[in-house]
């Protein structure tokens, strides 16, 4: 779930994110699959990113990549800028394999300036917890009876399949589901996703919501995983837009290097 806040005022709000990781990206299908891979029924294509979600939960492993940030307030900030500039490591963690991921940065250097370790820095609008278990929004088992999953026609024989997501009218009665639509571009070849836009549709809240993630094949060690490359964010709380863009690039796989030393060793 990806949390978002404000240097002037600090109230929490929670929108969903879709997360697409993949383990090992699959081999072409074969000649006599072809066409039907390439032509899925939308029941067929949901049914693939339900499997893929459940999947990646299992598989991603705890990861630290680079993080450059563009955060903005469209009206004057008394304590601070109304735009900054970051650079920042961000970390992945696992703490175990059936639970959540634990996002936590690190930001390097603010406006150009670099900031010392352990520094603690603001800027105007924070996204985090983006890499969290969030693809279940709409591609999981619980999740998928809350949306309508409709597939566009496509403009051309290279282009990316989409299917538009829309909640159902009594969406708002399910306790489990999210008032939330959506758009998904998915890659013909591997049916893993591209690219997804989410918002809360006018009038469910306060604040109005509207997000974009695109993904890319990424090769973490021996595997490859479709992680996110870009991330946006614009959302109006009252009359006052805020704007996040994050872009991720330098992947790893994050581990931590313990030692333990003898009872009797003598440290200074």
């Amino acid at each position: 779930m990806l949390r978002m806040s404000m240097s002037r005022v600090w109230p929490v709000f929670i929108a969903g994110v879709l997360l697409q990781a993949s383990a090992q990206v699959p081999a072409p299908p074969a000649a006599s699959t072809q066409a039907a891979a390439a032509n899925p029924t939308s029941d067929r294509l949901v049914d693939e990113l339900v499997e893929n979600a459940a999947r990646d939960h299992a598989t991603l492993p705890s990861l630290t990549a680079h993080e450059s940030i563009v955060s903005k307030v469209d009206e004057v900030v008394v304590f601070g800028k109304n735009t900054a500039k970051a650079e920042a490591t961000v970390r992945i963690v696992r703490k175990s394999p059936e639970g959540p991921w634990t996002e936590n940065r690190e930001i390097t250097v603010l406006n150009g300036k670099p900031v010392t370790p352990n520094t603690r820095t603001f800027l105007p609008f924070n996204l985090t917890e983006g890499f969290n278990d969030t693809q279940s929004l709409f591609f999981s088992v619980q999740n998928r009876p809350c949306y309508n999953f409709a597939l566009a026609a496509r403009a051309g024989q290279d282009a990316p399949l989409e299917l538009t997501i829309t909640p159902f009218s009594e969406v708002a009665t399910r306790t489990q589901c999210i008032v939330h639509s959506g758009v998904a571009r998915i890659d013909p070849e591997t049916h893993h996703l591209t690219h997804l836009e989410f918002t809360n549709p006018a009038g469910t809240n306060s604040s109005q919501f509207f997000g974009t993630i695109d993904y890319a094949a990424t090769r973490v060690g021996d595997k490859i995983f479709w992680l996110p490359s870009l991330i946006t964010a614009r959302v109006v709380i009252g009359k006052t837009p805020y704007e996040w863009s994050a872009r991720y690039s330098d992947y790893h796989q994050y581990a931590v290097t313990l030692t333990i030393l003898p009872a009797d060793s003598n440290t200074q």
